[in-house]
């Protein structure tokens, strides 16, 4: 039987807060679309839309690595809501700006959209884009 989405969203987040990196990697290679994309807000640093399950699959690989230098860190999910093919992830992390050793608390709710079982894109909201965009 196959993976609802709600489960899916909810292991890639299970395996980032845990900092599986393998299991966010293998979750990808296996539910994603070749040509999925995220979404983040135009107004932050890294804003903007990037195509490509192999980008994503690097950008969600190193989120999941312990100790990085900057961006989201301690990243948990809060809650799965959804059935069928769209999910919401509500989510909350430490923004850690370059250079700065302390991170700033925020959150995000992610909209999951998935379609004949694979995930073709994520539209995220950040709840405080201004801390995230310039640093403190």
């Amino acid at each position: 039987m196959p993976q609802r989405p709600v489960d899916i969203v909810t292991d890639f987040y299970t395996a980032i807060s845990t900092g599986d990196a393998d299991t966010v990697a293998s979750t990808i290679d296996a539910h994603f679309a070749e040509d999925a994309a995220i979404e983040w807000p135009p107004s932050l640093p890294h804003g903007g839309r990037v195509e490509g399950s192999r980008k994503l699959r690097a950008i969600f690989t190193a989120i999941a690595k312990p100790g990085a230098a900057a961006g989201a860190t301690n990243l948990q999910l809060v809650r799965a809501i959804g059935e069928g093919d769209d999910v919401v992830a509500w989510i909350t992390f430490d923004w850690k700006h370059p250079g700065s050793d302390v991170g700033t608390p925020n959150g995000a709710l992610e909209l999951w959209n998935f379609s004949e079982g694979e995930l073709r894109d994520i539209r995220a909201y950040y709840w405080d884009t201004a801390s995230i965009a310039s640093p403190q």
